[in-house]
């Protein structure tokens, strides 16, 4: 379990050397690197004969992708002086990684891997867009909406390897942690484009006022993923390669479900 998280770290080390540019960081929030799908890519790669170079290398090209779609999708709206310059540099710093991605690629010249993760950028961005105009005629079609935004660029590097049972479950991982985030976030804030979704599909005339709303959505929300939880458990036997750092996090994220079923 050491040993992952020592190339967990030496991952994220190179990430850092890559995107934490100084000016930029002078005006932007610091890009968020997240450990969970840096653990995600290095589980999905182990058994497959790459050299830690190789690995590392795939590993950082994922992430400097991803990390350019966060930063887009963060770009601040604030309509001050100081507010219009963060929001500029913003959009220039998820052009900046998304040319650092890029330059990447090229170097290592692996055009079918180019080619793969170009199509889970479109995808991610196509995704996000439904999200946000919230026009889905069911739970499932959100749920499937936002699992396509987190993990389309993670399924095509296991399909890339031929690790089919690793694309699915990293669909639901990610969207496991995306709805835990959505949770925890609409608790704090009470709005969030994905709840906003939920709003819409949801039967209004059974709500007694806005509390009442709201515990109906969490609700809604606790049982998928309960149901995700469950599906996910069935699927773990086919993933006889998973290592240990992977298990024990899987482990805390059932339990922090488990603790919203006993609350239920």
């Amino acid at each position: 379990m050491q040993e992952m998280k020592n190339k967990i770290a030496e991952i994220r080390a190179l990430i850092e050397n890559k995107v934490l540019h100084p000016y930029l960081l002078q005006y932007i929030e610091k890009p968020h690197i997240d450990e969970d799908k840096l653990l995600l890519l290095v589980s999905t790669m182990e058994g497959l004969g790459l050299t830690d170079k190789e690995m590392k290398n795939y590993a950082l090209t994922v992430m400097l992708v991803q990390i350019a779609l966060d930063i887009h999708e963060h770009v601040s709206n604030k309509q001050t002086h100081s507010g219009l310059k963060a929001r500029q540099l913003t959009v220039l710093a998820g052009d900046y990684y998304s040319g650092l991605y890029y330059k990447h690629l090229a170097e290592s010249d692996d055009i079918l891997m180019i080619r793969s993760l170009s199509k889970g950028i479109k995808e991610v961005n196509e995704h996000k867009t439904f999200l946000y105009q919230q026009e889905f005629d069911s739970i499932g079609a959100l749920l499937n909406s936002l699992k396509m935004v987190e993990a389309a660029l993670f399924s095509k590097l296991s399909d890339y390897f031929g690790r089919s049972a690793w694309t699915t479950f990293s669909g639901n991982f990610l969207l496991l942690k995306r709805l835990l985030k959505e949770r925890s976030e609409y608790i704090e804030y009470g709005k969030s484009p994905f709840f906003d979704a939920l709003f819409a599909l949801s039967d209004k005339s059974v709500c007694r006022g806005e509390s009442d709303l709201k515990q109906i959505l969490l609700q809604k929300l606790d049982q998928q993923l309960f149901l995700l939880e469950q599906e996910m458990k069935k699927k773990l036997d086919s993933l006889i390669d998973m290592n240990d750092s992977f298990k024990e996090r899987l482990e805390e994220l059932f339990s922090q479900i488990k603790i919203l079923v006993e609350e239920g």
